[in-house]
């Protein structure tokens, strides 16, 4: 990393002060984590976003290819911020990376601000930087085929609504639709090891016919969902992340807690009851007797044992492993639904969505909606159960849907009290702890005199 040194010129203490305190709000300092081992020649560009088509910063490398930046946050509740200080392992100053040009897509070199600007955002950087929100900004790998993805769309002329174009279309022709909101896309197609990825990425999806010396290409949807669905299954056998694990898996297919109801409290009651009732009377026979009963149930349990074990399929799916199949379909459809979610145009994800739903399907999900439906219809049965007139149920039997909502307005109330004291003085807080019990109000000393009576 090239290092500068800092400039000479004698500093005041009121612009050292004012430069040590004073943070950037206009545009202040994010920290980017980039990937190593990239070309001199990486950039950072702006493309259409692939579902939105909004323009949107990216950091482009000529061999790596195009990457999107991740933002990693702390909740809203955590009130954090990032101390960031120079960096003197190396001898090189956090000052000095300020300094530096940043390269932007089209060969230039863009340098933020004035000189002046960069002298006060070094001296920052020299004594330390606060950054009000702890963001952490990722750069990812993006497949390139989800940036080609909104070019096989276009508007309908009778309701304004996007539909897949349905003729053959050029390469060049594809990234002409896409030039308006992607402002650097000549610079990044220029670079032949990117187009060849663009290229051999659209074909995976498209049908394809040779036009002289030229490929034309259409979108084909069977083959852009069979490519989405070997994704998720990437996803999944690397595994989910624990919070979508446990909030879109383990509780989507956790059951219900059903209370017990007052009959099923008698019954059993009086099973244990005539449980003892029936082991006295044993007790009472004389030495050698058996009992009836007892012979004939072990006799009973002896013909079921052995009727068991010579019906036993070994092709009959035990209750683990449907429970394993079941977790893995939504595995991969929670998997499929967040790629959908965050890269396809919405016209093209509900397209897609349909053909999930369709019995041309290449992955069956009809069982899990079936034991979705059914978990469904029990967690509305166990809340018609716990109704208020039952006075027996106790709180540690509510549902859960209900104690996460009033949880969650709960904290929503606290946040709110906390913005409202943070902007009271300390005045204001010492007026309120005041007894003004028998004190008469300050509106009562303006207010109208008594009527003066004529005579």
């Amino acid at each position: 990393m090239r290092t500068r040194s800092l400039s000479t010129t004698p500093v005041s203490k009121t612009d050292s002060a004012t430069a040590s305190m004073g943070l950037s709000t206009n545009s202040p300092l994010r920290l980017l984590i980039l990937p190593k081992k990239t070309s001199p020649n990486a950039r950072f560009c702006t493309l259409a976003h692939p579902r939105t088509s909004q323009p949107s910063r990216y950091y482009f490398c000529p061999q790596k290819g195009a990457y999107e930046f991740t933002r990693i946050t702390a909740p809203k509740t955590a009130c954090q911020s990032w101390l960031l200080g120079p960096e003197e392992d190396d001898g090189t100053l956090a000052s000095d990376v300020m300094e530096e040009k940043v390269p932007v897509a089209g060969g230039a070199e863009h340098v933020p601000g004035d000189a002046g600007k960069r002298n006060e955002d070094s001296e920052v950087m020299s004594n330390g930087y606060v950054v009000k929100n702890p963001e952490l900004f990722v750069a990812t790998p993006i497949d390139p085929l989800f940036l080609i993805l909104p070019a096989f769309l276009t508007k309908s002329s009778s309701n304004k609504s996007s539909v897949l174009k349905s003729v053959f279309l050029s390469l060049e022709d594809l990234l002409e639709s896409l030039r308006d909101n992607s402002k650097h896309l000549e610079q990044t197609i220029g670079h032949d090891d990117f187009r060849q990825s663009v290229e051999a990425r659209t074909a995976v999806v498209c049908d394809m016919v040779e036009a002289g010396n030229e490929t034309m290409y259409r979108l084909n949807p069977d083959k852009l969902l069979q490519e989405l669905l070997s994704k998720a299954e990437k996803v999944v056998a690397l595994s989910l992340p624990a919070s979508m694990e446990e909030t879109f898996i383990r509780k989507a297919l956790e059951a219900p807690t059903m209370a017990p109801t007052h009959e099923e409290s008698s019954i059993s009651e009086l099973s244990k009851a005539s449980q003892e009732v029936t082991k006295v009377s044993d007790s009472r026979l004389p030495d050698g007797t058996e009992s009836q009963s007892s012979t004939t149930t072990v006799e009973t349990f002896s013909s079921i044992s052995s009727a068991d074990t010579e019906i036993t399929n070994p092709d009959v799916e035990s209750p683990e492993r449907k429970k394993d199949n079941l977790a893995q379909l939504l595995r991969i459809r929670t998997a499929l639904s967040y790629i959908m979610l965050s890269y396809l145009p919405s016209f093209l994800a509900a397209s897609l969505n349909n053909k999930l739903c369709s019995v041309s399907s290449p992955v069956d999900f009809s069982r899990l909606d079936q034991h979705l439906a059914h978990l469904s219809a029990l967690r509305a049965e166990a809340v018609a159960s716990r109704s208020m007139s039952d006075f027996t149920r106790k709180r540690t039997h509510e549902d859960d849907e209900v104690a996460e909502a009033r949880a969650e307005k709960k904290r929503k109330k606290e946040e709110e009290e906390k913005k409202k004291k943070a902007g009271e003085s300390r005045g204001v807080r010492d007026l309120k702890k005041v007894d003004i019990s028998g004190m008469r109000k300050m509106s009562d000393f303006f207010g109208k005199g008594p009527v003066k009576k004529t005579r």
